[in-house]
């Protein structure tokens, strides 16, 4: 029969929100109730293997899967065993466990999780000459082959753990090199701002010249022209066009000037804005590095936790 196990696993969904004490409180709090739910010692059971169902050596996992259990156990039994099959479980055969027995045993393992639920069971039964052992062994035998599953154990959840920490630093690199681009396009932008006020201010400056000039051209246009209607000459002609094009050359700068500075002010007002967006996603990305820094000092004390 098999042996049951209930347990609730945890998840953890991050939410922006400007309460961030009461955020980091709620995920130390959900971190601390999955560790005080995490299995930390062996425990017997029975498991069905394909040949029947024998006593076992139980251990509760959260976070993995069937394939990567199995894996483990594989590679580890084929540093001690004669043969190893993975056909209906992982077996052992012609295991060299001297401290349970000083024939060769057979260990069958077999990984066991329901659809959906993030918890998993190892079952590992170790046969003998005297039969399986369980709680009606040899208390000396059961304790070794229980000392035997549960350093493989304690093996797998510290590699677990530290595959978790080690996903959750990058998170949190990821979050801090983030942050310093929104750092560094923010002062990008207040140095744009800053080019693009002084082009403005300078295009106004060449508007209020243009337009001194204009109105000298003016007046020197119109006496050109009286000038010639009086007394019509070549070279007077040529000087009046000469200042007729110098005015048109005018007008274009003063019009180039001034389309200068309203792209200008545009320019200064959509980055203002990008500005002011930047700082409100950088304060969003602090609260999510602060909770992501919650989630690596939680794990990094987790896997110390594990001995």
């Amino acid at each position: 029969m098999r042996s049951d196990h209930t347990t609730f696993g945890t998840s953890i969904v991050y939410r922006p929100s400007i309460m961030r004490a009461s955020i980091l409180l709620s995920l130390v709090l959900t971190l601390s109730l999955a560790s005080a739910q995490a299995q930390t010692s062996v425990t017997p059971g029975s498991f069905g293997f394909s040949n029947g169902v024998h006593p076992t050596f139980d251990f509760i996992f959260e976070g993995t899967d069937v394939k990567y259990v199995e894996s483990y156990w594989r590679d580890e039994l084929k540093k001690i065993s004669h043969d190893v099959s993975t056909k209906k479980e992982v077996t052992g055969a012609g295991a060299l466990l001297p401290q349970v027995s000083p024939d060769t045993v057979r260990v069958q393992m077999k990984a066991e999780q329901r659809k959906g639920s993030p918890l998993l069971t190892a079952h590992v039964a170790i046969f003998t000459t005297q039969g399986y052992v369980g709680p009606n062994s040899d208390a000396k035998v059961y304790e070794a082959a229980t000392a035997f599953v549960q350093q493989h154990s304690t093996a797998l959840r510290r590699q677990l753990a530290q595959q978790e920490l080690t996903e959750a630093e990058k998170g949190l690199a990821r979050l801090r090199s983030d942050q310093s681009n929104l750092q560094r396009e923010k002062e990008r932008a207040e140095s744009s701002i800053e080019k693009s006020k002084q082009r403005g201010a300078e295009a106004a400056v060449e508007q209020e010249r243009a337009k001194v000039e204009l109105d000298d051209l003016t007046k020197r246009i119109d006496a050109q022209r009286n000038e010639v209607a009086s007394a019509p000459s070549e070279e007077g002609t040529k000087e009046l066009n000469a200042l007729l094009k110098e005015q048109t050359r005018t007008l274009e700068k003063s019009r180039k000037a001034m389309e200068l500075e309203h792209d200008m002010k545009k320019k200064v007002e959509d980055l203002t804005f990008a500005v002011k967006k930047n700082v409100e996603d950088q304060g969003r990305k602090q609260d999510e590095i602060a909770r992501q820094e919650v989630l690596v000092n939680t794990l990094r004390q987790k896997l110390a936790d594990i001995r």
